[in-house]
């Protein structure tokens, strides 16, 4: 059962939205950090998931979640454009509590998504194996996001700065937007008002950052 829900987990977790802000993540923090705020995160959501999976949605409106990963999402992909005087001149900038921080993000991102229902249900069919299940899942979801957390900083090592910074915001802006209309789905000409302001934004604050440290 371990082995059937780690190769379960770990396929379904493949270019899945989590391990791309995995990935955009190593832009924005240290890869010792990324690595140990994603495994407390999937130890986290795991162990929810085996023991009380089927009581979430119940505890927490799926809306009421979605809602605040699509805030993070974009509130994240907002602050990646910003460049401050101390990254212009080379140096790392350090963001408070990073492990928690990052933890929270993949918690609020695997809730309700396919592989936190598929360990779900996984459990459900399993009573008497839910520490396989934990194990499987907990594993699968680690190793998927690791392999996404290394190809993405060998990816932006490839890039210029200014290329990192909005390709990986373009990964939080669109995961966030899909979050968002995933909880509040909206008419056709709003996506398109929607669009323009966030692009708008997004363009305002690049624009800024840049002149202030010119």
């Amino acid at each position: 059962m371990l082995l059937h829900t780690f190769l379960f987990v770990f396929i379904a977790e493949m270019a899945d939205k989590t391990q791309l802000m995995m990935m955009a993540l190593t832009n924005r923090y240290r890869m010792k950090s990324v690595i140990l705020g994603m495994i407390l995160g999937v130890i986290i959501i795991s162990a929810f998931s085996t023991l009380a999976g089927d009581l979430i949605g119940d505890m927490i409106p799926m809306q009421f979640i979605k809602l605040a990963a699509a805030a993070m999402f974009l509130g994240f992909g907002f602050f990646n454009l910003r460049i401050t005087k101390e990254e212009s001149k080379g140096h790392h900038i350090s963001l408070g509590l990073p492990i928690f921080s990052i933890a929270f993000t993949f918690i609020l991102a695997e809730l309700g998504d396919k592989t936190q229902l598929a360990t779900v249900a996984l459990s459900a069919d399993h009573m008497d194996q839910h520490l396989q299940v934990f194990l499987g899942a907990s594993l699968g979801l680690i190793m998927a996001n690791i392999f996404g957390i290394f190809a993405g900083k060998f990816i932006f090592a490839h890039l210029s700065e200014d290329s990192v910074k909005v390709v990986s915001s373009f990964f939080f802006f669109l995961f966030g937007s899909i979050t968002l209309f995933e909880a509040y789905p909206a008419a056709p000409f709003f996506y398109i008002i929607y669009s323009i302001l966030i692009i708008s934004i997004a363009c305002m604050i690049y624009e800024k950052s840049h002149k202030e440290i010119a």
